[in-house]
C-alpha cells in the first residue's frame, strides 16, 4: 500500500479554450494543489498549467507553477516527480481540462496533445512505484485501457464516449478538504473515497438539476483495462487497490501513527499486504485450480496473514488486537 506520507504529485490544468474555462481549470489545479500541500503531512507538489504568467501572486509558495502545462513539460515534471517518491511511495498524477474521445482520444494542452499512449510511455520512464492516474476532463475513460496495469488505480471522470464538459473536477477537489470525504473515518482518503465522493456529488448534481447524465466517471485498479462505476472492495473487483491507496492524511494523528511505526512494523504491514494481495489473485482463478488446492493455499496464506497480524499487535503493545480480514479493515472479504 503506498503510503500518503511518500506520495509525489503532478497536476495540470490543460487548455481552456475560452478565459472563463481556463480559469475554471486552473483554478481547480490550484486548490488542489493548496488543499494537498496545507495537509499534516504535505506531498510534494508539481503544478504546471496554461498560463502560469497569470497565477495569482498571493499563491502559496509551494503552488506556484513550475511551467507551461505542455506535453514536454508535463513529461518533465513526472519525470522529476518520479525523483520525489521515497521509499514505499507512489505518483498521484492528475489531469484538470478538456478532453476528446474517438479513435485517437486525447487530453488537450498547449501545443501537442497528449495521448493515452503518450502517458503510458512517459510514466514507464518515469517511474516503477505505484501510479493513480485521475484524468478529471471528458472522454477520459479513453485513457483507461491503455494505462490499466499491476499496481495502477486509474480514476476517469467520465466514459470514453462522453465528451461533454465535465462536473467530477470540481467534487474531486473539494474531496481533499475538509474530511468529509472519508468516509471510515481512519485519517486518510483513499483514491476510492475520494473517487466516490465526486461520483455521488456530481450524480446529485444532475439529479438536482433535472438533467440526464452526460458523464458517468469510472475506476480501474485491477489491471483488465476496464473501468467499473460501481467499485467494491471484494476480491478481484475494481476498487481493492484504490481502497488501499491513500492520497491525503486529513488528521495529525494519522500521520503520527505513520511516523511512529518502525523499521519491523513496516516490514510486517508489506509483507501484509502482499500476502493479502495473493489472496486476491488466488481468488481470481479459484474456478481453474482444483478445490482441494485452492483451499490449502487459502488456508495457508490466511494463517500467516493471522499470525503477522498478531505479531503487529504484540509490537504495539495491544493486548487485545481486532479480528483482521486479509489486507485491513476496509471492508474486504472473508475466506471464502
Amino acid at each position: 500500500m503506498t503510503s500518503a506520507l511518500t506520495l509525489a504529485v503532478v497536476v495540470a490544468a490543460g487548455v481552456g479554450g475560452s478565459p472563463e474555462h481556463r480559469e475554471r481549470f486552473t483554478g481547480w489545479a490550484s486548490a488542489l494543489c493548496e488543499a494537498l500541500t496545507a495537509a499534516p503531512a504535505p506531498p510534494t507538489v508539481r503544478l504546471v498549467v496554461e498560463r502560469p504568467e497569470e497565477a495569482p501572486p498571493s499563491a502559496p509558495r509551494p503552488c506556484a507553477p513550475r511551467g507551461r502545462s505542455t506535453r514536454d513539460e508535463l513529461e518533465a515534471q513526472l519525470v522529476a516527480a518520479g525523483g520525489d517518491i521515497a521509499e514505499g511511495g507512489g505518483l498521484l498524477v492528475v489531469l484538470i481540462g478538456h478532453g476528446s474521445g474517438g479513435p485517437r482520444p486525447r487530453f488537450n494542452l498547449p501545443g501537442p496533445d497528449l495521448s493515452p499512449e503518450n502517458l503510458r510511455d512517459i510514466l514507464a520512464r518515469a517511474t516503477a512505484a505505484p501510479v493513480t492516474v485521475a484524468h478529471l476532463g471528458s472522454a477520459a475513460g479513453a485513457f483507461v485501457p491503455a494505462l490499466s496495469g499491476p499496481g495502477r488505480v486509474i480514476l476517469a471522470a467520465t466514459r470514453a464516449r462522453e465528451t461533454n464538459e465535465t462536473r467530477f473536477p470540481e467534487h474531486f477537489v473539494a474531496a481533499f478538504v475538509g474530511g468529509e470525504a472519508d468516509r471510515n473515518r481512519d485519517g486518510n482518503l483513499s483514491a476510492l473515497e475520494a473517487f466516490v465522493y465526486a461520483r455521488d456529488a456530481v450524480e446529485r448534481d444532475f439529479d438536482r438539476d433535472g438533467l440526464l447524465r452526460t458523464e458517468h466517471a469510472v475506476l480501474d485498479d485491477n489491471g483488465d483495462g476496464v473501468g467499473s462505476g460501481d467499485p467494491k472492495t471484494e476480491a478481484g473487483t475494481d476498487g481493492v487497490l484504490a481502497s488501499r491507496t491513500p492520497l491525503l492524511a486529513t488528521t495529525e494523528q494519522s500521520v503520527l501513527a505513520a511516523g511512529e511505526e518502525d523499521a519491523a512494523i513496516r516490514s510486517l504491514l508489506a509483507r501484509r499486504e502482499e500476502l493479502a494481495a495473493r489472496v486476491d489473485e488466488l481468488r481470481n482463478v479459484r474456478g481453474a485450480i482444483p478445490e482441494g488446492a485452492y483451499f490449502a493455499e487459502l488456508e495457508t496464506l490466511l494463517l500467516e496473514i493471522a499470525g503477522i497480524t498478531e505479531e503487529i499487535a504484540r509490537l504495539r503493545g495491544e493486548s487485545d488486537p481486532p479480528a483482521k480480514t486479509p489486507g485491513g479493515a476496509q471492508g474486504r472479504s472473508g475466506p471464502a
